[in-house]
């Protein structure tokens, strides 16, 4: 994380050998909100570990172009750490979770739906949205992977391999804790389930792939506080 946390950071993958541009809520944040002139020195990211200082070099209707000074450049966050979640009836709620959980430092993010899901379709326009606004806010300049997948049997054949630890989390009957079987210095993956929770189908096929059951503990949450809740036992 940056030391700088009273600086502001905007956000464009539009970046060029000289020059960085910015483009619709950026631009209109940057020109008419914070009324940023030609020659005023701001700050941008590319999600991609850079901090560029730069220089408004021109400011057109729909642009800024900023002239880059400065480049700095910050490692990727270790170890990677992904929840792979069932989308919530309830779009605000797993607008939360995206909110929080890059706030709090994950790395990928993977929309699952599962036998049990009552969400079928997920505004990802608005959360990438959330997702740039969070990484800004709490200067973690490595923008999270978002991706979608249909179904449990998906995600586990095209994602599993990135991860050293695969776990899934559900109510019938882990006794093992993330918290006692997570090696916080391996990359590791967590599958949440939707209110209803995994289908017994799901669950065997996952544990097929090598994902280990667990338990976030006693209580029951609902599927954005698991999800949250095991994202802090990951990292912490």
């Amino acid at each position: 994380m940056l030391k700088f946390i009273n600086m502001f950071l905007f956000y464009s993958d539009n970046v060029q050998s000289e020059y960085i541009t910015l483009t619709n809520d950026e631009h209109i944040h940057c020109t008419k909100v914070l009324r940023k002139n030609i020659g005023d020195q701001i700050f941008i990211t590319d999600g991609k570990g850079h901090i560029f200082t730069c220089r408004i070099a021109t400011i057109q209707k729909n642009e800024t172009n900023c002239e880059i000074q400065h480049t700095k450049i910050h490692d990727i966050p270790q170890p990677r750490l992904g929840i792979a979640i069932s989308p919530t009836k309830n779009a605000a709620r797993i607008e939360w979770f995206v909110e929080k959980a890059v706030e709090i430092g994950i790395s990928d993010i993977f929309f699952t739906h599962t036998q049990r899901t009552e969400k079928k379709a997920i505004n990802i326009q608005r959360l990438e949205k959330i997702l740039i606004s969070a990484m800004k806010q709490s200067m973690n300049v490595h923008l999270p992977t978002l991706q979608t997948f249909k179904s449990v049997d998906e995600l586990t054949k095209s994602v599993s391999h990135l991860y050293e630890q695969k776990y899934i989390a559900h109510c019938d009957g882990p006794t093992l804790s993330l918290n006692e079987a997570i090696d916080r210095n391996k990359s590791a993956l967590l599958m949440i389930g939707p209110e209803g929770d995994f289908t017994k189908e799901e669950i065997n096929l996952s544990q097929n792939a090598n994902f280990i059951a667990v338990s976030l503990g006693p209580s029951r949450l609902r599927t954005e506080t698991a999800g949250l809740v095991g994202l802090m036992m990951m990292k912490y």
